[in-house]
């Protein structure tokens, strides 16, 4: 053929972790797959052969179908059929390209009308449109359809490479691999629960406001571990579409805490590490080449795990140097619930491993609240007077005032000796440079030292969320020039994570669940920039992004 499909394969299947070529969205995930060519070898083909690929996809017990093809015309044959799967209760999820017009058009099969049809549109880098994608109400979802590498047949598929495409066929395959990868946890769950899963926990470019949905990229920017995460919890109230509300199965973060701390060297991107289930052979969390951007500085990932585990974290450096001491002084540390169960200096080459736990025994107690704090020294220029410690004089209520598809996020300051030195924002945002801002505070909005403040919220149920606070002069909010501190908690329960030792910022991103005590995946997720650090930011990133 002509290598689009083998492209599109490649985005979703690429076996990773091998040192060639890329790697795709269902890498570390053992699936099945089955092949169903509906075009031609010249890359155009008729709607009776799209069908006949779709019927033998469905009669091979395919649970997730991409359809990375399209055209201006509805067939009355497919639409018959798509009601006959609905009908029939067939429990499948067509995920299809919305079209490479550029215009308002609408392309079949990614337009039908039915439950079982997601409409992928494809995004740049910084989350825009891309000019190519087709707008319009069919539109569910986006994913990334601008430079994508991927494998390719070449010779007329004799060999094989890689090359760089553009196209919805591109974006569409991504929100397949995430809907196969999450579907391969949780495989009891139904179509409708992963369709719900990824629509609700899509991340909407901040370009495009707080609209729920819109035409350009539907629900937002597929993620998935917003996805997993929301799956795992299986509460859908709230969320766009109609799936049931299922009861979760709990698991009491409380009791089962990993900590993976990492403090980057002078190549941050360069690093990678992998968290395995050696008792389930399963992949628990990740940090993949390019997650981690800024050098010498502290990551904390907090991952809630059932009891009675054996793991294995191996953590990897591309350039083969590991992460200290030729370009920085990088290290990392994991602890099993409070415990520290692994360590190292960095000094490895391409990557080193360790195991901790043992399958079928209980885990390290006590456990540990999920509020790390700074271990680092203070340093500092000011030379304050001491004001005596504040008394809390309030708390947050237990009873929320949000509305349905809400949960009340609760936001409590207590300043330092100088309150005007600190400033915070609150994002709904997967990543940071694409969020869109809810609230937040800035220099010199607080001038009473030593004073507590409590600010609350409604924020999206089941969003995630970065929350960053930031010091103007690098030495945080204690214990140089007072006992200032900040703790961030949903709906009137305990905090989740309390700081204030950190420098120039601290930045917390998790889920917004409505009851975090109770979750099956509460990933929490910090950034600290350690005092004494300076890095360089933009005018533009300290005004809109800090």
């Amino acid at each position: 053929g002509d290598g689009h499909g083998t492209h599109v394969a490649g985005t979703m299947v690429a076996i990773g972790n091998n040192g060639i070529g890329v790697v795709g969205v269902t890498s570390n995930a053992s699936m099945p797959l089955h092949i169903g060519k509906g075009l031609g070898d010249d890359g155009f083909g008729s709607n009776s052969g799209v069908l006949a690929a779709m019927e033998s996809c469905v009669q091979s017990g395919a649970k997730v179908i991409n359809m990375s093809l399209g055209g201006p015309d509805a067939s009355g044959a497919v639409e018959e059929f798509l009601t006959k799967l609905e009908n029939d209760g067939t429990d499948v999820l067509i995920v299809a390209a919305a079209g490479n017009n550029g215009d308002s058009s609408f392309s079949f099969p990614a337009s039908y009308n039915s439950p079982l049809v997601m409409s992928v549109a494809a995004v740049e880098s910084n989350g825009d449109r891309a000019g190519f994608s087709q707008y319009n109400n069919q539109v569910d979802i986006a994913a990334p359809g601008v430079g994508v590498k991927s494998t390719v047949t070449t010779n007329s598929g004799t060999d094989f490479d890689y090359t760089t495409w553009d196209g919805t066929s591109m974006a569409s395959p991504h929100v397949a691999g995430v809907a196969a990868l999450i579907w391969s946890h949780h495989p009891s769950k139904s179509a409708a629960e992963v369709r719900s899963a990824l629509e609700c926990s899509a991340v909407m470019p901040e370009q495009y406001g707080n609209n729920v949905k819109n035409d350009f990229v539907g629900y937002g920017v597929v993620n998935a571990q917003n996805a997993l995460a929301l799956l795992e919890w299986g509460d859908f109230s709230g969320c766009p579409s109609s799936a049931p509300t299922m009861s979760p199965t709990p698991l009491d973060c409380s009791e089962d805490v990993i900590e993976i701390r990492i403090t980057t060297d002078l190549y941050p991107t360069e690093t990678a590490w992998f968290l395995t289930d050696i008792c389930s052979n399963t992949e628990v969390a990740e940090k993949l080449l390019g997650d981690y951007t800024l050098s010498n500085y502290e990551y904390i990932t907090l991952i809630c795990v059932p009891p009675g585990r054996e793991y294995s974290f191996k953590i990897t450096d591309e350039f083969g140097d590991g992460i200290c001491c030729n370009f920085g002084d990088g290290s990392y540390d994991i602890l099993y619930n409070g415990e520290p169960v692994a360590s190292g200096s960095g000094t490895f080459a391409a990557e080193e491993i360790k195991t901790f736990g043992q399958c079928g025994t209980s885990p390290p107690s006590p456990a540990p609240s999920l509020a790390p704090q700074s271990s680092i020294g203070p340093t500092s220029s000011h030379s304050p007077t001491y004001s005596p410690a504040p008394t809390l004089t309030s708390s947050p209520s237990s009873t929320s005032s949000c509305s349905s598809g809400q949960v009340e996020f609760i936001f409590t300051l207590t300043t330092d000796n100088y309150p005007e030195e600190t400033k915070w924002i609150l994002k709904e945002a997967f990543k940071w440079q694409t969020g869109t801002k809810i609230a937040g505070e800035s220099f010199g909005t607080y001038n009473s030292s030593q004073t507590t403040y409590i600010e609350t919220i409604c924020i999206k149920k089941n969003k995630s969320h970065i929350f960053r606070i930031n010091d103007k002069a690098n030495d945080g909010l204690c214990c140089d020039h007072g006992n200032g501190e900040y703790s961030i908690a949903l709906n009137g329960q305990e905090p989740f994570h309390s700081g204030g030792n950190f420098g120039k910022k601290e930045q917390v991103k998790f889920m917004a669940f409505p009851d975090y005590s109770d979750m099956q995946a509460f990933t929490i997720e910090i950034e600290r920039e350690p005092k004494g650090v300076y890095l360089d930011w933009t005018s533009k990133d300290e005004e809109e992004n800090s």
